[in-house]
């Protein structure tokens, strides 16, 4: 009797077991199917873009540092409320979305890490993470519009891609058109905050916003002022 009891315990433990296993293997799949060639080759374009030493490795002061180049080429002091304010929502984006990748917690995660983490924190719940981000491009946006008139234009929009990302005029005058749906020669907070959107969940291969962190496949400038 008690051979019997011990051998179905054991067969419990291993179904129950087994079980998790597919429920973690499935998961994984999930992720990786969500992560479809489009988001993954965005992804890959934000990495390189904070990766400026080229360590293949993005760290809390690499986001910290992207968020000082908008600052400085503004003439923002970083320790102003304005600017505690920009680095604040930017570290949000490392604890809200990429933290989860790293387990060892040395506060830098790889290409792959970055992916499986925004997979998983981006996609898995679109509504929330959209809810999180526009906290992120509210700030942002404040911080470019730099007469204060409630809007983007041109020229502030080719500065903060510039000193952001590093993305050439041409290029940023290309997008700026792109991301005007209205034609008003102007960025409205909507129009920016679709931008955002856009480049972080769209699957679309033709979404305006892909190239919001410069055009994918073109070799990656380091932001000025880095």
């Amino acid at each position: 009797m008690r051979a019997s009891t011990k051998a179905l315990a054991v067969g419990a433990a291993a179904t129950a077991v087994a079980a998790g296993a597919a429920v973690v293997i499935g998961s994984r799949i999930r992720q990786n199917a969500g992560l479809d060639k489009v988001r993954r080759r965005k992804f890959d374009r934000w990495f390189d873009t904070l990766d400026v030493d080229g360590n293949q490795f993005i760290t809390t002061q690499d986001l910290r540092q992207a968020a000082d180049r908008v600052l400085t080429a503004r003439g923002i002091p970083v320790d102003s409320p304005m600017g505690l304010e920009l680095r604040e929502v930017t570290a949000r984006l490392w604890t809200d979305f990429i933290a989860s990748a790293d387990t060892d917690n040395d506060n830098r995660v790889s290409r792959e890490e970055l992916r499986a983490a925004l997979g998983e924190n981006m996609l898995g719940d679109r509504i929330a993470a959209g809810a999180k981000l526009a906290s992120v491009a509210d700030v942002y946006f404040m911080v470019t519009d730099e007469d204060g008139d409630g809007y983007i234009s041109s020229e502030e929009f080719t500065e903060l891609m510039r000193h952001w990302n590093g993305v050439e005029q041409a290029e940023s005058a290309r997008l700026f058109e792109y991301l005007d749906d209205d034609r008003d020669d102007r960025i409205s907070p909507d129009e920016w905050k679709h931008a955002i959107y856009g480049f972080f969940l769209s699957p679309a291969s033709d979404c305006p916003a892909n190239n919001l962190m410069g055009r994918t496949g073109a070799p990656v400038l380091a932001p000025t002022g880095s």
